[in-house]
Protein backbone atom coordinates (compact mmCIF):
# COMPACT_ATOMS: atom_id res chain seq x y z
CA UNK A 1 0.00 0.00 0.00
CA UNK A 2 1.34 3.14 -0.70
CA UNK A 3 1.05 6.08 2.05
CA UNK A 4 -2.19 7.81 2.22
CA UNK A 5 -2.41 7.88 -1.59
CA UNK A 6 -5.46 7.48 -3.77
CA UNK A 7 -5.12 9.26 -7.48
CA UNK A 8 -8.19 9.65 -9.59
CA UNK A 9 -8.36 11.44 -12.40
CA UNK A 10 -10.94 14.39 -12.36
CA UNK A 11 -12.97 12.70 -15.21
CA UNK A 12 -12.62 9.01 -13.87
CA UNK A 13 -13.36 10.72 -10.09
CA UNK A 14 -16.99 12.61 -11.62
CA UNK A 15 -17.81 9.18 -13.25
CA UNK A 16 -17.33 7.03 -9.76
CA UNK A 17 -19.33 10.01 -8.24
CA UNK A 18 -22.03 9.74 -10.44
CA UNK A 19 -22.01 5.66 -10.19
CA UNK A 20 -21.98 5.92 -6.18
CA UNK A 21 -25.38 8.17 -6.23
CA UNK A 22 -26.89 6.51 -8.59
CA UNK A 23 -26.46 3.25 -6.39
CA UNK A 24 -27.63 4.84 -3.48
CA UNK A 25 -30.76 6.09 -5.16
CA UNK A 26 -30.94 2.38 -6.05
CA UNK A 27 -30.54 1.30 -2.36
CA UNK A 28 -33.45 3.29 -1.28
CA UNK A 29 -35.41 2.09 -3.97
CA UNK A 30 -34.71 -1.77 -2.81
CA UNK A 31 -35.19 -1.11 0.60
CA UNK A 32 -38.87 0.27 -0.12
CA UNK A 33 -39.56 -2.31 -2.46
CA UNK A 34 -37.73 -5.77 -2.07
CA UNK A 35 -40.19 -8.21 -0.86
CA UNK A 36 -39.53 -9.42 3.19
CA UNK A 37 -36.90 -11.57 4.09
CA UNK A 38 -37.81 -14.70 5.86
CA UNK A 39 -35.55 -13.72 8.84
CA UNK A 40 -36.46 -10.06 8.83
CA UNK A 41 -39.74 -11.23 9.70
CA UNK A 42 -38.28 -13.49 12.20
CA UNK A 43 -36.23 -10.51 14.04
CA UNK A 44 -39.29 -7.91 13.73
CA UNK A 45 -41.32 -10.62 15.86
CA UNK A 46 -38.33 -10.59 18.27
CA UNK A 47 -38.72 -6.95 18.60
CA UNK A 48 -42.64 -7.24 19.36
CA UNK A 49 -41.61 -9.30 22.44
CA UNK A 50 -38.66 -7.18 24.17
CA UNK A 51 -36.38 -8.91 26.50
CA UNK A 52 -32.84 -8.44 27.63
CA UNK A 53 -31.47 -10.75 24.83
CA UNK A 54 -32.73 -13.19 22.75
CA UNK A 55 -32.53 -17.14 21.58
CA UNK A 56 -30.18 -16.49 18.26
CA UNK A 57 -28.23 -13.36 18.63
CA UNK A 58 -28.01 -10.57 21.05
CA UNK A 59 -30.90 -8.48 21.28
CA UNK A 60 -29.29 -4.82 19.28
CA UNK A 61 -31.65 -5.30 16.24
CA UNK A 62 -34.97 -6.42 17.60
CA UNK A 63 -34.52 -3.37 20.03
CA UNK A 64 -34.37 -0.86 17.25
CA UNK A 65 -37.00 -2.98 15.38
CA UNK A 66 -39.27 -2.43 18.31
CA UNK A 67 -38.34 0.91 18.68
CA UNK A 68 -38.77 1.41 14.83
CA UNK A 69 -42.26 0.04 15.09
CA UNK A 70 -43.30 1.89 18.05
CA UNK A 71 -42.88 5.09 15.87
CA UNK A 72 -43.50 4.01 12.47
CA UNK A 73 -46.45 0.99 12.71
CA UNK A 74 -46.76 -2.50 11.15
CA UNK A 75 -45.13 -2.10 7.84
CA UNK A 76 -42.50 -2.09 5.54
CA UNK A 77 -41.10 1.39 6.17
CA UNK A 78 -40.76 0.58 10.10
CA UNK A 79 -39.12 -3.20 8.99
CA UNK A 80 -36.13 -1.17 6.84
CA UNK A 81 -35.96 2.34 8.34
CA UNK A 82 -33.20 1.44 10.94
CA UNK A 83 -31.01 -0.50 7.69
CA UNK A 84 -31.67 2.57 5.77
CA UNK A 85 -30.20 4.99 8.73
CA UNK A 86 -27.43 2.35 9.61
CA UNK A 87 -26.34 2.38 5.52
CA UNK A 88 -26.41 6.13 5.89
CA UNK A 89 -24.21 6.17 9.11
CA UNK A 90 -22.30 3.65 6.96
CA UNK A 91 -21.31 5.97 4.81
CA UNK A 92 -20.52 8.90 7.05
CA UNK A 93 -18.25 6.12 8.96
CA UNK A 94 -16.54 6.15 5.21
CA UNK A 95 -16.12 9.81 5.16
CA UNK A 96 -14.84 10.18 8.49
CA UNK A 97 -12.16 7.14 7.89
CA UNK A 98 -10.99 8.99 4.37
CA UNK A 99 -10.87 12.11 5.97
CA UNK A 100 -8.48 10.58 8.72
CA UNK A 101 -6.50 8.55 6.53
CA UNK A 102 -6.11 11.16 3.62
CA UNK A 103 -6.50 14.43 5.37
CA UNK A 104 -7.13 17.60 2.55
CA UNK A 105 -6.83 15.18 -0.33
CA UNK A 106 -9.68 12.60 1.18
CA UNK A 107 -12.29 12.68 -1.74
CA UNK A 108 -11.13 9.88 -4.11
CA UNK A 109 -10.33 7.58 -1.15
CA UNK A 110 -13.79 8.47 -0.07
CA UNK A 111 -15.67 8.23 -3.38
CA UNK A 112 -13.75 5.07 -4.62
CA UNK A 113 -14.09 3.59 -1.14
CA UNK A 114 -17.87 4.38 -1.42
CA UNK A 115 -18.16 2.59 -4.60
CA UNK A 116 -16.43 -0.69 -3.89
CA UNK A 117 -19.39 -0.31 -0.83
CA UNK A 118 -21.74 -0.36 -3.24
CA UNK A 119 -20.75 -2.98 -5.50
CA UNK A 120 -19.15 -5.12 -3.57
CA UNK A 121 -21.98 -8.16 -2.87
CA UNK A 122 -21.07 -8.70 0.85
CA UNK A 123 -21.77 -5.52 1.61
CA UNK A 124 -24.84 -4.76 -0.61
CA UNK A 125 -26.58 -7.66 0.92
CA UNK A 126 -26.25 -7.11 4.74
CA UNK A 127 -27.18 -3.56 4.42
CA UNK A 128 -30.47 -4.54 2.19
CA UNK A 129 -32.14 -6.53 4.96
CA UNK A 130 -32.82 -5.91 8.97
CA UNK A 131 -30.62 -9.08 9.67
CA UNK A 132 -28.60 -8.29 12.75
CA UNK A 133 -25.17 -8.06 10.13
CA UNK A 134 -26.41 -4.24 9.34
CA UNK A 135 -25.97 -3.80 12.34
CA UNK A 136 -22.60 -5.37 13.08
CA UNK A 137 -21.16 -3.62 10.14
CA UNK A 138 -21.95 -0.41 11.41
CA UNK A 139 -20.60 -0.60 14.69
CA UNK A 140 -17.24 -2.27 13.48
CA UNK A 141 -16.91 1.00 11.25
CA UNK A 142 -16.95 2.85 13.73
CA UNK A 143 -14.85 0.85 16.19
CA UNK A 144 -12.45 0.46 13.29
CA UNK A 145 -12.31 4.19 12.72
CA UNK A 146 -11.64 5.22 16.34
CA UNK A 147 -8.96 2.29 17.24
CA UNK A 148 -7.24 3.85 13.75
CA UNK A 149 -6.85 7.19 15.12
CA UNK A 150 -5.89 5.58 18.02
CA UNK A 151 -3.18 3.67 16.71
CA UNK A 152 -1.88 6.11 13.89
CA UNK A 153 -1.25 8.63 16.88
CA UNK A 154 0.54 6.31 18.85
CA UNK A 155 2.33 5.28 15.58
CA UNK A 156 3.22 8.62 15.22
CA UNK A 157 4.94 8.65 18.77
CA UNK A 158 1.79 10.55 20.50
CA UNK A 159 -0.10 8.79 23.12
CA UNK A 160 -3.63 8.16 21.22
CA UNK A 161 -6.29 10.01 22.07
CA UNK A 162 -8.08 8.81 25.13
CA UNK A 163 -11.24 9.56 23.13
CA UNK A 164 -10.84 7.65 20.28
CA UNK A 165 -9.98 4.59 22.92
CA UNK A 166 -13.47 5.09 24.66
CA UNK A 167 -15.13 5.42 21.45
CA UNK A 168 -13.78 3.03 19.94
CA UNK A 169 -14.58 -0.02 23.35
CA UNK A 170 -18.50 1.56 22.92
CA UNK A 171 -18.54 0.74 18.94
CA UNK A 172 -17.32 -2.55 20.08
CA UNK A 173 -19.61 -3.19 22.73
CA UNK A 174 -21.92 -2.39 20.32
CA UNK A 175 -20.93 -4.79 18.25
CA UNK A 176 -21.25 -7.14 20.47
CA UNK A 177 -24.66 -6.54 21.36
CA UNK A 178 -25.51 -6.94 17.56
CA UNK A 179 -23.46 -9.98 16.59
CA UNK A 180 -21.58 -12.44 18.50
CA UNK A 181 -18.48 -12.60 15.80
CA UNK A 182 -17.99 -8.93 16.63
CA UNK A 183 -15.63 -11.20 19.10
CA UNK A 184 -13.02 -11.38 16.51
CA UNK A 185 -12.44 -7.86 16.65
CA UNK A 186 -12.16 -7.95 20.07
CA UNK A 187 -9.49 -10.69 19.42
CA UNK A 188 -7.83 -8.72 16.64
CA UNK A 189 -7.19 -5.83 18.90
CA UNK A 190 -5.68 -7.61 21.67
CA UNK A 191 -3.41 -9.44 19.17
CA UNK A 192 -2.70 -6.07 17.65
CA UNK A 193 -1.64 -4.72 21.03
CA UNK A 194 0.39 -7.59 21.72
CA UNK A 195 1.90 -7.90 18.80
CA UNK A 196 2.75 -4.32 17.90
CA UNK A 197 2.05 -2.09 21.37
CA UNK A 198 2.41 -3.90 24.54
CA UNK A 199 3.79 -0.83 26.23
CA UNK A 200 -0.03 0.10 26.68
CA UNK A 201 -0.70 -3.21 28.54
CA UNK A 202 0.65 -1.46 31.42
CA UNK A 203 -1.42 1.50 31.19
CA UNK A 204 -5.11 1.72 33.11
CA UNK A 205 -7.19 3.49 30.42
CA UNK A 206 -6.61 -0.11 28.32
CA UNK A 207 -8.57 -1.96 30.65
CA UNK A 208 -11.15 0.79 31.68
CA UNK A 209 -12.06 0.73 27.79
CA UNK A 210 -12.07 -3.38 27.95
CA UNK A 211 -14.25 -2.61 31.04
CA UNK A 212 -16.82 -0.53 28.92
CA UNK A 213 -17.11 -3.30 25.83
CA UNK A 214 -17.94 -6.05 28.68
CA UNK A 215 -20.27 -3.88 30.71
CA UNK A 216 -22.31 -3.50 27.41
CA UNK A 217 -22.82 -7.29 27.31
CA UNK A 218 -24.42 -7.43 30.56
CA UNK A 219 -28.09 -8.07 28.98
CA UNK A 220 -26.68 -11.03 27.06
CA UNK A 221 -24.77 -12.65 29.74
CA UNK A 222 -27.84 -11.92 31.93
CA UNK A 223 -30.04 -13.79 29.71
CA UNK A 224 -27.99 -16.47 29.20
CA UNK A 225 -27.70 -16.83 32.80
CA UNK A 226 -31.37 -17.04 33.56
CA UNK A 227 -31.59 -19.17 30.17
CA UNK A 228 -29.29 -21.63 30.99
CA UNK A 229 -26.59 -20.52 28.86
CA UNK A 230 -28.95 -20.86 25.79
CA UNK A 231 -28.20 -18.72 22.95
CA UNK A 232 -24.37 -19.23 23.94
CA UNK A 233 -24.95 -22.91 23.70
CA UNK A 234 -26.92 -22.66 20.36
CA UNK A 235 -24.03 -20.17 18.84
CA UNK A 236 -21.31 -22.75 19.86
CA UNK A 237 -23.64 -26.07 19.07
CA UNK A 238 -26.50 -26.05 18.02
CA UNK A 239 -26.61 -24.88 14.82
CA UNK A 240 -23.87 -26.69 13.67
CA UNK A 241 -25.13 -29.72 12.20
CA UNK A 242 -21.87 -31.24 10.58
CA UNK A 243 -20.72 -32.47 7.92
CA UNK A 244 -19.92 -35.86 6.38
CA UNK A 245 -16.44 -35.55 5.64
CA UNK A 246 -14.25 -32.43 6.54
CA UNK A 247 -14.19 -30.51 3.38
CA UNK A 248 -17.47 -30.79 2.38
CA UNK A 249 -18.25 -27.33 4.38
CA UNK A 250 -15.15 -25.65 2.62
CA UNK A 251 -16.62 -25.35 -1.20
CA UNK A 252 -19.58 -23.96 -0.11
CA UNK A 253 -17.81 -21.26 1.95
CA UNK A 254 -15.18 -20.68 -1.18
CA UNK A 255 -18.30 -20.26 -3.29
CA UNK A 256 -19.37 -17.84 -1.30
CA UNK A 257 -16.50 -15.44 -1.32
CA UNK A 258 -16.19 -16.03 -5.34
CA UNK A 259 -19.62 -14.03 -5.59
CA UNK A 260 -20.18 -12.14 -2.65
CA UNK A 261 -16.75 -10.90 -2.89
CA UNK A 262 -16.04 -11.58 -6.33
CA UNK A 263 -13.09 -12.45 -7.84
CA UNK A 264 -12.07 -9.17 -8.73
CA UNK A 265 -10.91 -8.21 -5.18
CA UNK A 266 -8.57 -10.89 -4.65
CA UNK A 267 -5.33 -9.52 -5.45
CA UNK A 268 -6.45 -6.24 -3.78
CA UNK A 269 -6.74 -8.37 -0.74
CA UNK A 270 -3.87 -10.12 -1.23
CA UNK A 271 -1.64 -6.53 -0.92
CA UNK A 272 -3.93 -5.96 2.26
CA UNK A 273 -2.72 -8.66 3.71
CA UNK A 274 0.94 -8.40 3.05
CA UNK A 275 1.22 -4.92 3.00
CA UNK A 276 4.32 -3.31 5.11
CA UNK A 277 3.66 -2.99 8.89
CA UNK A 278 3.53 0.68 8.79
CA UNK A 279 2.35 1.65 5.12
CA UNK A 280 -0.29 2.86 6.72
CA UNK A 281 0.18 4.17 10.40
CA UNK A 282 -2.32 2.17 12.54
CA UNK A 283 -3.64 -0.14 10.10
CA UNK A 284 -2.03 -3.29 11.56
CA UNK A 285 -5.63 -3.76 13.46
CA UNK A 286 -7.47 -4.13 10.52
CA UNK A 287 -5.29 -6.81 8.93
CA UNK A 288 -4.30 -8.63 12.11
CA UNK A 289 -8.63 -8.69 12.76
CA UNK A 290 -8.89 -9.61 8.82
CA UNK A 291 -6.60 -12.65 9.36
CA UNK A 292 -8.01 -13.35 12.76
CA UNK A 293 -11.74 -13.68 11.43
CA UNK A 294 -10.54 -15.44 8.21
CA UNK A 295 -8.74 -17.97 9.63
CA UNK A 296 -11.37 -18.51 11.95
CA UNK A 297 -14.19 -18.87 9.97
CA UNK A 298 -12.17 -21.27 7.81
CA UNK A 299 -11.62 -23.52 10.75
CA UNK A 300 -15.20 -23.69 11.02
CA UNK A 301 -15.75 -24.50 7.91
CA UNK A 302 -14.08 -27.58 8.19
CA UNK A 303 -16.47 -28.60 10.77
CA UNK A 304 -20.31 -27.28 9.53
CA UNK A 305 -21.70 -25.55 6.92
CA UNK A 306 -20.62 -22.01 7.01
CA UNK A 307 -23.14 -18.96 5.44
CA UNK A 308 -21.22 -16.11 3.30
CA UNK A 309 -21.76 -13.56 6.24
CA UNK A 310 -19.89 -14.97 9.04
CA UNK A 311 -16.82 -13.54 7.92
CA UNK A 312 -18.27 -10.08 7.72
CA UNK A 313 -15.86 -8.62 10.23
CA UNK A 314 -13.00 -9.48 8.40
CA UNK A 315 -14.85 -7.49 5.16
CA UNK A 316 -15.42 -4.50 7.18
CA UNK A 317 -11.79 -4.50 8.45
CA UNK A 318 -10.89 -3.95 4.94
CA UNK A 319 -12.98 -1.95 3.10
CA UNK A 320 -11.33 1.50 4.52
CA UNK A 321 -7.99 0.00 2.94
CA UNK A 322 -9.16 -1.32 -0.52
CA UNK A 323 -8.87 1.80 -2.37
CA UNK A 324 -4.83 2.15 -1.66
CA UNK A 325 -4.77 -1.37 -3.24
CA UNK A 326 -7.01 -1.53 -6.61
CA UNK A 327 -4.37 -1.82 -8.65
CA UNK A 328 -4.99 -2.51 -11.55
CA UNK A 329 -7.16 0.28 -12.32
CA UNK A 330 -9.31 -2.27 -14.50
CA UNK A 331 -10.24 -4.39 -11.19
CA UNK A 332 -12.25 -1.21 -10.24
CA UNK A 333 -14.18 -1.42 -13.41
CA UNK A 334 -14.71 -5.06 -13.59
CA UNK A 335 -15.67 -5.09 -9.71
CA UNK A 336 -18.11 -1.98 -10.67
CA UNK A 337 -19.95 -4.49 -13.48
CA UNK A 338 -19.79 -7.27 -11.19
CA UNK A 339 -21.43 -5.36 -8.15
CA UNK A 340 -23.78 -3.67 -10.45
CA UNK A 341 -25.10 -7.02 -11.94
CA UNK A 342 -25.77 -8.62 -8.63
CA UNK A 343 -27.64 -5.47 -7.14
CA UNK A 344 -29.89 -5.27 -9.88
CA UNK A 345 -30.25 -9.19 -9.83
CA UNK A 346 -31.09 -9.59 -6.30
CA UNK A 347 -33.49 -6.52 -6.60
CA UNK A 348 -35.38 -8.16 -9.59
CA UNK A 349 -35.15 -11.16 -8.12
CA UNK A 350 -36.41 -10.11 -4.69
CA UNK A 351 -39.15 -7.49 -5.51
CA UNK A 352 -40.10 -8.29 -9.22
CA UNK A 353 -39.98 -11.76 -10.51
CA UNK A 354 -37.97 -14.79 -9.22
CA UNK A 355 -34.41 -15.32 -11.26
CA UNK A 356 -33.73 -18.11 -9.91
CA UNK A 357 -34.62 -21.70 -10.78
CA UNK A 358 -36.97 -21.93 -7.00
CA UNK A 359 -37.76 -25.77 -7.47
CA UNK A 360 -34.83 -26.76 -9.06
CA UNK A 361 -32.32 -25.23 -6.17
CA UNK A 362 -34.73 -25.16 -3.54
CA UNK A 363 -34.69 -21.63 -3.02
CA UNK A 364 -37.10 -21.21 -0.39
CA UNK A 365 -35.75 -17.60 0.26
CA UNK A 366 -36.77 -16.12 -3.14
CA UNK A 367 -40.49 -18.60 -2.95
CA UNK A 368 -41.09 -16.66 0.55
CA UNK A 369 -40.81 -13.32 -1.16
CA UNK A 370 -44.17 -13.25 -2.48
CA UNK A 371 -47.70 -14.08 -1.92
CA UNK A 372 -47.77 -13.49 2.02
CA UNK A 373 -51.16 -11.02 1.88
CA UNK A 374 -53.63 -13.07 0.17
CA UNK A 375 -52.47 -15.84 2.31
CA UNK A 376 -53.07 -12.92 5.47
CA UNK A 377 -56.68 -12.46 3.97
CA UNK A 378 -57.58 -15.65 4.21
CA UNK A 379 -56.20 -16.98 7.30
CA UNK A 380 -57.74 -13.72 9.16
CA UNK A 381 -60.87 -14.82 7.50
CA UNK A 382 -60.89 -18.44 8.78
CA UNK A 383 -59.94 -16.89 12.60
CA UNK A 384 -63.04 -14.84 12.44
CA UNK A 385 -65.46 -17.84 11.02
CA UNK A 386 -64.55 -20.42 12.70
CA UNK A 387 -63.74 -18.51 16.31
CA UNK A 388 -60.19 -20.35 17.15
CA UNK A 389 -57.58 -19.60 19.55
CA UNK A 390 -54.46 -18.96 18.53
CA UNK A 391 -52.12 -19.48 14.81
CA UNK A 392 -49.42 -21.13 14.51
CA UNK A 393 -46.79 -22.70 11.88
CA UNK A 394 -44.30 -25.54 11.15
CA UNK A 395 -41.44 -23.68 12.01
CA UNK A 396 -39.62 -19.99 12.99
CA UNK A 397 -39.62 -19.03 9.41
CA UNK A 398 -43.13 -19.39 8.35
CA UNK A 399 -44.76 -18.38 11.38
CA UNK A 400 -42.85 -15.19 11.36
CA UNK A 401 -43.33 -14.07 7.65
CA UNK A 402 -47.62 -15.21 8.14
CA UNK A 403 -47.30 -12.71 11.96
CA UNK A 404 -45.77 -10.25 9.88
CA UNK A 405 -48.28 -10.03 6.99
CA UNK A 406 -51.03 -10.83 9.72
CA UNK A 407 -49.48 -7.98 12.01
CA UNK A 408 -50.20 -10.46 15.07
CA UNK A 409 -47.31 -10.80 17.22
CA UNK A 410 -49.08 -13.82 18.34
CA UNK A 411 -48.73 -16.00 15.34
CA UNK A 412 -46.67 -19.21 17.13
CA UNK A 413 -44.24 -21.91 15.51
CA UNK A 414 -44.97 -25.38 16.72
CA UNK A 415 -41.57 -26.52 15.63
CA UNK A 416 -40.02 -29.54 17.83
CA UNK A 417 -36.82 -27.62 17.64
CA UNK A 418 -35.95 -24.85 19.80
CA UNK A 419 -36.84 -21.28 18.83
CA UNK A 420 -37.68 -17.82 19.83
CA UNK A 421 -41.12 -19.06 20.06
CA UNK A 422 -40.78 -21.14 22.67
CA UNK A 423 -40.09 -18.08 25.09
CA UNK A 424 -43.42 -16.13 24.01
CA UNK A 425 -45.56 -19.06 23.59
CA UNK A 426 -47.13 -20.80 26.93
CA UNK A 427 -48.46 -23.70 25.26
CA UNK A 428 -50.73 -25.26 28.34
CA UNK A 429 -52.78 -22.27 28.11
CA UNK A 430 -54.08 -22.94 25.47
CA UNK A 431 -54.72 -26.54 25.23
CA UNK A 432 -57.85 -27.63 23.93
CA UNK A 433 -57.86 -24.92 22.07
CA UNK A 434 -59.01 -24.42 18.16
CA UNK A 435 -56.07 -23.19 15.74
CA UNK A 436 -55.63 -22.14 12.67
CA UNK A 437 -52.49 -23.77 10.92
CA UNK A 438 -50.41 -22.87 8.22
CA UNK A 439 -48.34 -25.52 5.98
CA UNK A 440 -46.68 -25.10 2.27
CA UNK A 441 -44.19 -26.61 -0.12
CA UNK A 442 -40.65 -25.74 2.09
CA UNK A 443 -42.24 -26.40 5.66
CA UNK A 444 -45.54 -28.85 5.52
CA UNK A 445 -46.95 -29.46 8.93
CA UNK A 446 -45.04 -32.69 10.44
CA UNK A 447 -46.88 -35.30 12.73
CA UNK A 448 -44.99 -33.98 15.54
CA UNK A 449 -47.20 -30.79 15.32
CA UNK A 450 -50.42 -32.71 13.54
CA UNK A 451 -50.86 -34.83 16.43
CA UNK A 452 -51.22 -32.85 19.07
CA UNK A 453 -54.50 -31.93 17.94
CA UNK A 454 -57.84 -33.99 17.92
CA UNK A 455 -58.20 -33.12 14.03
CA UNK A 456 -56.34 -31.34 11.29
CA UNK A 457 -58.70 -30.53 8.57
CA UNK A 458 -57.35 -28.89 5.21
CA UNK A 459 -59.81 -25.62 4.84
CA UNK A 460 -58.04 -23.69 1.77
CA UNK A 461 -55.14 -24.21 -0.65
CA UNK A 462 -53.56 -20.83 -2.10
CA UNK A 463 -50.96 -21.27 -5.06
CA UNK A 464 -48.29 -18.65 -5.07
CA UNK A 465 -47.18 -17.40 -8.63
CA UNK A 466 -45.30 -15.20 -10.34
CA UNK A 467 -44.65 -14.77 -14.09
CA UNK A 468 -46.27 -17.78 -15.02
CA UNK A 469 -44.31 -20.33 -12.44
CA UNK A 470 -45.83 -21.40 -9.35
CA UNK A 471 -43.72 -20.48 -6.60
CA UNK A 472 -45.11 -22.51 -3.43
CA UNK A 473 -48.51 -23.33 -2.40
CA UNK A 474 -49.76 -22.02 0.95
CA UNK A 475 -52.15 -24.93 2.83
CA UNK A 476 -54.48 -23.47 5.76
CA UNK A 477 -55.70 -25.75 7.99
CA UNK A 478 -58.02 -25.76 10.75
CA UNK A 479 -57.19 -27.93 14.04
CA UNK A 480 -59.05 -28.62 16.46
CA UNK A 481 -58.69 -29.99 20.31
CA UNK A 482 -55.11 -29.22 20.96
CA UNK A 483 -53.05 -31.23 23.49
CA UNK A 484 -49.63 -29.51 23.96
CA UNK A 485 -47.11 -32.18 23.50
CA UNK A 486 -49.72 -35.13 22.63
Amino acid sequence: MELNVVSLGRTPLRIVQVLAVLLIAFKVVQLALAGVFMDEAYYWMWGQHPALSYYDHPPLNAWLLGLSSSLLGWNILALRAPVGVAFLADIFALYLMSRRLCGTEWQPHFWLTLLLFLVTPIYWMVTAMALPDHLLLTTCLYAIHFFLGFFRDRAAGGRGADRDLYLGALALGLAGLAKYNAAFLGVGLVVTIVLYDRALLGQLRLYLAAALTLLLQLPVVIWNTTEHFASWEFILQGRHAGLRASFDGLLPLVVGILIFVSPFLFWPIVQFVLARKNAIPGSGLARVTFLVSSVSIVAISFTTLVLFHWNLVAYAAMLPFLAFVMRPRVLIVLQAIFGIAFAVAAFVNYAVTPLTDVSGWGDEATAWSYGWEPTAQAVAAAEAQYGTGFVAAADYTTASLLGFALKDRDVTSLSAKRDAYDDWFDAEAHAGEAAILFGDRWRELPPSITRQFESVTEIAVLPVRRAGKTLDTHRIYLARGFAPHG
